[in-house]
């Protein structure tokens, strides 16, 4: 995780992504994931994206680690919302997700 941060993203990024993206699922706020605003730093995206980069990045052997981490609060975002059949296919999957009412 620290050669990845130190040269393919920045130290602390990944933690600070985890973060907000638990932050972004909580309760009463999953709408700042799938929001209104077009801005990916406002919508929650830009977290989930940046965890994206850093799984796909990993050796083998570490990316289970944060995978690990990361599947509890995609699971939970995904028990909150439901798939939206409009989104457009190539979209990352936590962007084809609309909110569920309620």
């Amino acid at each position: 995780m620290i050669a990845l941060e130190h040269t393919r993203m920045w130290p602390g990024v990944v933690g600070a992504s985890l973060v907000a993206w638990q932050e972004a699922v909580l309760i009463g706020t999953a709408d700042r994931v799938v929001g209104r605003c077009l801005c990916e730093e406002c919508t929650g995206d830009a977290p989930r994206r940046r965890l994206h980069r850093a799984l796909t990045a990993l050796p083998s052997w570490a990316g289970p680690y944060l995978y690990g981490l990361v599947l509890p609060i995609d699971h939970y975002y995904l028990s909150r919302t439901a798939p939206n059949p409009y989104a457009p296919p190539d979209r990352p999957w936590w962007q084809r997700r609309l909110i569920r009412p309620g």
